[in-house]
């Protein structure tokens, strides 16, 4: 139904409403009195269901005008009348008027009103914030599509902020009566965030222009997550701290061994504080995983390692009940395995991602060039072991 019907229809009952109040409030109609009653109810759930789609058009319709005008090139911020309702406050960055003309500057590098309104930096080497939309599916992407990116510890402070790091808990101890304890001193470290830059660059063809905008969208997400997500997980364990966070295998010290046996995983797995026992986990690739450990047997020809089947039904491979996270060698470099938990790894961001387009001349290629600032570190090594073998 139009909206035009919608009301004509709403008339309609309300005036059969109007007719039944009044033959219920005159004395002398003979008419059923149960009988008008059980026609107003239906007519009063009619009403409210007319009512309700109604305003469902009313919204369409207005919706449909924004995305004309947008498309168009009209100002929507002073041609559109909103519709009288209470709406929950919306993120600016997912609005589809913003969408649609991040969109155009991606392709034609068009700056519309809504990209120079706030919604875009005072730098002039950015060109437009991402919306929420693409920031949305990035790091909903990251969070399934990396397993480490998903365990560490996400923070945003300020870059060249020291963050305290405790050293070492006090200890309490037993005295004689009339006695006091001695006092201690607590050891303080701490952390320092940089502004470091990562980067990617995507390139759009020319059949872009002629998707639509969630395909368009979809297809930025994964190009960028693709390529952040693998620069990010390799800084976490191989990060030198230059120009880039600080990993893992860079802070902590590897302990060199001959071979991966029985006794050596028995070493490491005792090596492990009980205060991490419920969060240390396993990292090494699934290659090392099946063909160097998971054929290992404790002195009863018990294998100490074992492929579990997960609720997914995916296989979940666990070492002496701890997880194994498989995670490329890549990341590992020339270790073996890591141990520890990574919510002790903190990465710092403190921008949105920003996008600048540019065309390169030489391949006539539109380049979306992706950015964000951030840092990373080890706020503790106490749970972390880098086990590398040299035979």
């Amino acid at each position: 139904m139009t909206i035009e019907e919608v009301k004509d229809e709403l008339t309609k009952v309300n005036n059969s409403l109007t007719d039944i109040i009044n033959k219920l409030n005159d004395e002398n109609n003979d008419e059923d009195t149960d009988k008008l009653e059980d026609e107003s109810r239906k007519l009063l759930d009619k009403k409210d269901s007319l009512t309700k789609q109604l305003k469902e058009l009313e919204r369409k319709e207005e919706r449909n005008k924004m995305a004309n005008e947008i498309n168009n090139g009209l100002n929507v911020a002073t041609n559109v009348t909103p519709v009288k309702e209470v709406t929950e406050e919306r993120d600016y960055y997912e609005s589809l008027e913003y969408r649609n003309a991040f969109k155009k500057y991606v392709l034609t590098g068009e700056k519309t009103k809504e990209l120079r309104a706030d919604a875009t930096t005072t730098t002039t080497d950015i060109g437009a914030v991402i919306p929420s939309t693409i920031m949305n599916k990035i790091y909903e992407k990251i969070e399934s599509y990396g397993n480490i990116y998903a365990k560490i510890t996400k923070t945003n402070f300020k870059g060249g902020l020291s963050i305290p790091t405790s050293e070492l808990k006090p200890k309490a101890t037993w005295v004689s009566e009339g006695k006091g304890s001695e006092k201690q001193k607590k050891t303080v470290g701490s952390i320092v965030f940089a502004y470091h830059k990562l980067q990617c660059k995507v390139a759009i063809t020319l059949e872009a222009s002629t998707v639509s905008l969630d395909v368009f969208e979809s297809t930025i997400a994964k190009n960028i997550t693709e390529a952040m997500v693998m620069a990010i997980e390799l800084a976490v364990f191989q990060g030198t701290g230059q120009q880039q966070p600080k990993g893992i295998c860079t802070e902590v010290s590897a302990t060199e061994i001959d071979a991966i046996d029985y006794a050596k995983l028995v070493e490491i797995e005792g090596n492990i504080p009980d205060a991490y026992d419920d969060k240390a986990e396993y990292y090494m690739t699934k290659k090392d995983f099946l063909n160097k450990v998971i054929g290992l047997v404790d002195t009863n020809k018990q294998p100490i390692a074992r492929v579990n089947i997960g609720i997914d039904g995916k296989p979940a491979p666990v070492l002496f009940g701890r997880p194994v996270n498989y995670t490329s060698k890549e990341n590992l470099g020339d270790n073996f395995m890591v141990v520890g938990d990574l919510s002790d790894y903190i990465l710092n961001s403190n921008l949105q991602l920003t996008l600048k387009k540019y065309v390169d001349e030489d391949t006539d290629d539109v380049i979306n060039k992706a950015t964000m600032l951030a840092d990373g570190g080890l706020a503790s090594k106490d749970s972390f072991q880098v086990i590398k073998v040299t035979p």
